[in-house]
């Protein structure tokens, strides 16, 4: 990235103190500076890009150098950034106090020096941060070796080598239960849920081999262990198809970081995907009453004053989980409606969002058009989905073909249907995919071209396909891509000649009943 578009990112990240922030600081300038004149074209354009504020600054500096200028703004405002992460978290304010300590220790002022590194270790065993404590009590010990371990017992000394011992233990125990939780997240995400014997064996080797290290360590003494087994065992679930049990573990995770506020990052990262798993959770087991409650929780995230990148993240969580209960049970009036309500905060922003989550908000909004009948719209939507390169080899990517596939299906466009359907099944009879059956049956409808014409002979055949269809629902694993959508509700809808929004409603109903 060019430095001018790295500038351009950072500004239109700050947030409305951070700009009163940086504002104050270069107040101090007198006369307008060339750095200021880069600031102050960006901000009042609309679109910028790195020609454009090129272009417009040399109009108003014939005589300016602009890569100096712009090195220099980006300078001041990562500056001025820092200045205010230092105020706002705890992990800045102890890496600055160890800064402070080396350099009083270098002019001599050992008292001072100590008494900074005394209560870093003390604020670093508070937070449960053993990395900031390991590096304050080797700073410490080191010190002291140099001056010869003044006014120090023999048990002082070995007190301190004991508590550093025991960090790296934890250290060490923290970085084996993440590198399976990693690992666990990779494969979920880059071959998908669980689908075959081989795969839940895989899966349970990493089960296994990750509850010997909670067992084996004081997991219940310390909240990034307990955190990160709760968090494995959580995610296990959810791609093992037990949603009920996951719910009950997400349920835990959130009592557990309700608890411990102090312990959470900054942004709350790990207190966010919690969120989402038990919203994830409830929507899978139908249960959109209880959602409300943990919504309000997302809210109060996104109110703090948080970068702007997870602020879009979590807005565009919000807005799914806002969405759901609309979209599942067909009110796609409704689903229009929040989604006006988003323009601003959320699709004016999408550029902020991760890949995997800018395509999941173009995935549904498309679904939302195809229950409007919008097939314009939602083909330009979901075209826009495919086009991210980022998530081209995971497993979501194939849901976005088949939605696809769908627009095109409504817009009769089957030249174009077949033509990608053979691509989608040349991935799906490779040796290294396993696919669902829901997958195949989507694709072997969109491919039918002789469907009954007189009512009675439709009925006739939907009911054939139906028992079929049910077997899925009775499949724990194949229900983990019907809670993406109700694919199969679409193909009633076609094979019945009914909107979409009534079948939905109608399998809504007889789920309450």
């Amino acid at each position: 990235m060019k430095r001018v578009d790295s500038v351009i990112s950072l500004i239109y990240s700050l947030s409305k103190s951070e700009k009163k922030h940086f504002s104050s600081q270069v107040v101090k300038d007198k006369e307008e500076k060339d750095y200021l004149v880069i600031y102050d074209i960006i901000t009042k354009s609309k679109q910028p890009n790195g020609n454009t504020v090129k272009e417009e600054f040399y109009q108003r500096r014939p005589n300016g150098s602009f890569e100096v200028s712009i090195q220099y703004l980006y300078e001041k405002l990562v500056d001025a950034l820092l200045t205010l992460r230092k105020r706002k978290d705890i992990y800045y304010d102890l890496l600055n106090d160890l800064c402070k300590a080396r350099m009083l220790y270098e002019r001599s002022l050992f008292e001072e020096c100590f008494e900074i590194l005394s209560n870093t270790i003390e604020q670093a065993q508070f937070y449960e941060n053993n990395e900031i404590l390991t590096i304050a009590l080797k700073l410490e010990l080191e010190y002291l070796l140099r001056l010869n371990f003044p006014n120090m017992t023999e048990q002082e000394l070995f007190h301190k080598h004991f508590i550093q011992n025991e960090s790296l233990k934890k250290i060490r125990k923290i970085t084996e239960q993440s590198s399976l939780h990693n690992l666990l997240k990779y494969r979920l995400s880059h071959i998908g849920a669980i689908r075959t014997s081989k795969q839940k064996q895989d899966m349970n080797d990493l089960m296994v081999n990750e509850l010997y290290i909670a067992a084996s360590s004081d997991a219940e003494g310390n909240f990034e262990l307990t955190r990160n087994h709760k968090l494995f065992q959580a995610n296990y679930l959810m791609g093992a198809g037990d949603y009920k049990a996951a719910l009950n573990s997400y349920k835990e995770l959130n009592l557990l970081f309700e608890q411990n506020q102090q312990f959470w990052s900054n942004p709350p990262i790990y207190y966010l995907s919690v969120l989402e798993g038990v919203l994830g959770s409830l929507r899978t087991v139908g249960n959109y009453d209880e959602m409300p409650y943990f919504l309000e929780k997302l809210k109060r995230l996104i109110a703090e004053d948080s970068s702007l990148e997870f602020k879009v993240n979590a807005i565009c969580l919000l807005f799914q989980y806002e969405l759901f209960p609309h979209l599942d049970k067909g009110e796609f009036f409704n689903c229009t409606k929040l989604i006006d309500c988003y323009q601003e905060s959320l699709y004016n922003k999408e550029a902020w969002l991760s890949p995997i989550r800018k395509s999941e908000l173009l995935l549904y909004t498309t679904l939302v058009h195809i229950g409007n009948q919008n097939y314009k719209t939602a083909k330009k939507y979901i075209s826009n989905a495919i086009i991210d390169h980022n998530i081209k080899y995971l497993p979501l990517m194939r849901t976005i073909r088949l939605v696809r596939l769908i627009a095109y299906y409504e817009t009769q466009e089957y030249d174009l249907i077949r033509y990608e359907s053979r691509s989608i099944i040349r991935g799906l009879s490779s040796p290294k995919e396993h696919t669902f059956k829901t997958e195949r049956i989507i694709l072997w409808f969109l491919n039918k071209r002789n469907l009954p014409i007189l009512h009675k002979d439709r009925e006739t055949f939907w009911k054939k396909l139906s028992s079929e269809i049910q077997e899925l629902y009775n499949d724990k694993y194949e229900n983990q891509l019907l809670r993406i959508f109700d694919f199969t509700a679409w193909m009633e809808s076609k094979i019945r000649k009914e909107k979409l929004s009534e079948v939905l409603e109608r399998r809504t109903n007889a789920k309450k009943g």
